[in-house]
């Protein structure tokens, strides 16, 4: 059996790309100490930007019982920077967050046939990468919605609201199946 755990980052300073705001950080404590705390995690992961390396670490503090390993980069986030993806981000879902609304809402309605295609390149990279991780994985890998999301609708065929910050959910591979937990 492998878990998992796929987490937004916490809350950012300003809209794009910004490091966290303070009450982020004290978001990403909260949730380490009250929601993740004792998971025994064997395995951490983040994408290249900054804001996902200082969640996992603030939320590392607030548990105060991570693994001491280097967390390591997320292999299916090269689909979310693809150009393909940066368009998708950096139009539809850029003017969602802007707007105070729904990004996965906003790439499948304004941008579909992208929105599909990251989602499906972005599950087949997943299910590459979790076939690489030993069997009795239990890995934490915080990034970013909607890639998640994408994924998941990919995986799954259900659209997930938009992950608020540090939130997330499950994805569990037990004897070649995979399901979803919410």
């Amino acid at each position: 059996m492998k878990i998992v755990e796929l987490r937004r980052h916490s809350l950012k300073a300003a809209p794009g790309n910004s490091d966290l705001s303070p009450a982020g950080v004290e978001l990403a404590k909260h949730v380490g100490a009250t929601e993740l705390r004792g998971r025994a995690f064997t395995h951490l992961f983040v994408s290249p930007l900054k804001r996902t390396r200082d969640t996992l670490r603030t939320m590392r503090q607030g548990a105060g019982d991570f693994p001491v390993i280097e967390p390591k980069i997320f292999a299916p986030h090269t689909i979310a920077s693809s150009p393909e993806g940066m368009s998708l981000w950096e139009g539809a879902c850029n003017r969602a967050e802007h707007a105070g609304l729904d990004m996965l809402t906003a790439a499948l309605t304004e941008e579909p046939r992208i929105a599909k295609d990251i989602a499906q390149k972005g599950a087949e990279a997943f299910r590459a990468w979790l076939n690489e991780l030993p069997d009795g994985t239990h890995a934490l890998v915080v990034g970013h919605s909607p890639f998640f999301e994408l994924v998941a609708y990919d995986l799954f065929g259900v659209t997930l609201p938009q992950l608020q910050p540090c939130e997330g959910f499950k994805i569990i591979e037990k004897a070649g199946k995979l399901s979803l937990e919410t």
